[in-house]
């Protein structure tokens, strides 16, 4: 056992160096916020741009997870989605955004993503959230090309996968803040082939209300597999743009006033995305400042010293896994 526990302690002092070489937090230390972030969700945005875009992705799945077993009503559940993906997005690492897309469609419930692309739709992922870039229709379908097949291709191997696209296709048509038949048409035919038909026939229609009809997502939700599949429609999701929840609109608030400071917003982000970002320390996007800023110093990761971390790396690592594996 001795032996053990000096190979970790090795172990763990060269990722611990390596990381804070990289001047990047651990993936340990950033577990032992979970708590915290599920508590105040703006703290999200803080403790992501301390990690490096690998850790980002890991962190936010596990965040996620964390928020999915929580013992509250759907709905508070539904909100605390909303809340910690819009702040995750906004501390994504430099050409991260779209890895973090792809990771939220593929782990939030279906349920929840009913809310989470209407409010990426009105806020983060909105082609006018950066009031000095103007995206032509042309331009959008080609950003639009980028996150369906970032987000079809995480998906692939998770439940319900066909519906988390169409979720994702909802938000890059209410993104557009146009629903022209050209780019409907081009989201429609960036899903798999499998639903192509009924996105177009039923579950769109029906999610935007076209035809006069009310706005639901019950078409989309009843193929659902199991206890998700609970219909649902704009009136019962608990986070739908016109009712965002203070702490969004407060985020989605301060995206909006660093746009106007010509700062790269999400979609900036994605379309120079590279599909295996290696950003360096420090290179977060600059709307992280404008969102939460003030936050960092409440976060504190370490003294620097790898050495003298370790043993507290440990212990946040036993920690963590006890408190997964507690029933």
């Amino acid at each position: 056992m001795k032996r053990i526990m000096v190979m970790l302690t090795a172990a763990l002092l060269v990722c611990v160096s390596f990381g804070q070489a990289k001047g990047f937090a651990t993936l340990a230390s950033a577990r032992a916020k979970i708590t915290r972030v599920i508590e105040n969700p703006k703290e999200m945005t803080a403790v992501m741009q301390t990690l490096s875009p690998a850790d980002q992705k890991t962190f936010l799945a596990e965040v996620v997870a964390a928020v999915a077993s929580m013992p509250s009503d759907e709905s508070d559940r539904t909100e605390k989605f909303v809340q910690i993906v819009n702040a995750a997005l906004a501390g994504s690492q430099k050409g991260n955004s779209l890895t973090l897309v792809a990771e939220v469609f593929a782990t939030v419930p279906p349920n929840a993503l009913a809310a989470v692309n209407e409010s990426l739709a009105s806020g983060l992922m909105n082609r006018a959230t950066d009031g000095n870039v103007t995206y032509t229709d042309e331009q959008y379908i080609e950003i639009s090309k980028k996150v369906m097949a970032a987000v079809n291709e995480r998906v692939a191997n998770e439940d319900n996968a066909g519906v988390r696209s169409g979720f994702a296709a909802l938000m890059m048509i209410r993104g557009s803040n146009s629903e022209s038949p050209e780019i409907v048409s081009s989201v429609v035919e960036s899903l798999p082939e499998a639903v192509q038909n009924d996105a177009k026939n039923e579950w769109i229609p029906a999610a935007l209300g076209q035809g006069g009809q009310e706005k639901t997502y019950d078409p989309m939700l009843a193929v659902v597999d199991g206890d998700q599949g609970k219909p649902v429609n704009e009136d019962n999701v608990g986070a739908a743009p016109a009712r965002q929840s203070t702490q969004e609109s407060e985020s989605v608030l301060a995206l909006r006033i660093a746009s106007a400071q010509n700062l790269d917003t999400l979609l900036a982000d994605i379309v120079g995305a590279n599909t295996d970002p290696s950003a360096s320390a420090g290179a977060a996007n600059p709307i992280v400042d404008a969102v939460q800023n003030s936050t960092n110093s409440e976060l504190p990761f370490g003294n620097g010293d790898a050495s003298g971390d370790t043993a507290t790396i440990i212990a946040e690592v036993i920690g963590y896994q006890n408190q997964t594996t507690k029933d």
